[in-house]
């Protein structure tokens, strides 16, 4: 769903502006939050903040402008005003957006900006492109709307490597079946106006933290195949907080496990699970190769999202054996439907 007129028409009249993601940042939600800001701030709005649950994880501290971000975790929430506008980038849900979903909500109009057919269009005005590859897309759009409603927005170098870093991240650096015309002729476009495609992705995917490469061999270590039923063989593995904290590692080391176990040959797909910081609670990520095993239908059913090939979630569970249980309840259940 599109109301991009009325979300136009609210950001001419907007004099105040905040822009979050989503809890457990990646690439677009956090290149779209930042590209969406400097929109905003060309198309006249006086004050736009950046806001997120987490703090700007090491590896995206190149990321044009990301030092203007405010973690919500750390502030008093309090001494952040009510806004005219608050615009959530890449995210299915409000509780998705963590503490800065409070910050959203209490804004006189909310706007939700995504790009995955499962969002519930939970904002006042919604702006949900699903033929869009990244969120960083639907940003571009939106502000071409605004350039046709005769503001002046221009991609400079920042602008157009935030939508690169967007792209670069939704595709897997072109490797997903996203990937189409369409992607690589933005992306010419984008290189045109100073994305430089070299840089952006060594910083993107070669500049891990060395405890992360650790933290990543450990799972790697805990490996193991489910065969399901014939057809449907699943990788599987977890991390425990103990491991994070014997080897000083980040919850945010972990992101690229599930993208490591996935290209096991032969698997339909991988599901790996992180216990947080907080007792009882989890995170997980899920990926598929197959139609028949669509995640984001599961992570739907475990209060999360994203799409049909990649998708995760966020979920208060007894024990990781009963959440693992759980997650393969219900994609056996789908598989059968």
């Amino acid at each position: 769903m599109t109301q991009s007129q009325d979300i136009v028409k609210a950001i001419l009249s907007a004099k105040t502006a905040v822009v979050v993601s989503h809890v457990n940042p990646d690439g677009d939600t956090l290149g779209s939050m930042l590209a969406l800001a400097q929109v905003l701030e060309q198309a006249g709005v006086t004050r736009v903040d950046r806001v997120m649950h987490d703090q700007v994880p090491d590896i995206y501290r190149f990321f044009p402008g990301q030092d203007k971000v405010t973690c919500s975790q750390d502030t008093d929430i309090d001494i952040l005003q009510e806004y005219d506008m608050s615009f959530s980038c890449d995210c299915g849900s409000v509780a998705r957006l963590g503490s800065a979903g409070e910050i959203w909500a209490r804004a006189k109009i909310t706007c939700n900006i995504d790009h995955h057919l499962s969002n519930p269009l939970y904002g006042d005005l919604n702006w949900v492109d699903p033929n869009a590859t990244c969120t960083g897309q639907v940003v571009k759009e939106l502000a071409n709307a605004l350039a046709e409603s005769g503001k002046t927005i221009t991609t400079d170098v920042d602008l157009a490597s935030l939508y690169y870093i967007t792209l670069l991240t939704d595709t897997g650096g072109f490797m997903h079946s996203n990937t189409n015309s369409a992607v690589f002729t933005w992306a010419a476009q984008l290189v045109e106006q100073g994305a430089e495609p070299s840089k952006l992705y060594h910083g993107l995917f070669n500049q891990m933290p060395f405890r992360a490469i650790k933290i990543i061999g450990a799972a790697l270590d805990k490996l193991e195949l489910i065969e399901l039923k014939p057809g449907l063989t699943l990788a599987y593995t977890y991390t425990l907080k103990e491991e994070l904290t014997k080897l000083s590692a980040k919850d945010e080391d972990t992101d690229e496990i599930v993208d490591h176990i996935m290209r096991i040959k032969g698997i339909q797909g991988c599901l790996y699970l992180r216990e947080a910081k907080q007792a009882g609670y989890f995170k997980g990520s899920l990926r598929s190769a197959i139609e028949g095993l669509d995640c984001s239908k599961i992570a739907s059913q475990i209060n999360g999202g994203g799409h049909a090939r990649a998708a995760g979630f966020n979920i208060d569970a007894g024990s990781m054996d009963e959440l693992k249980a759980t997650v393969i309840a219900i994609i056996m259940k789908q598989s059968n439907s």
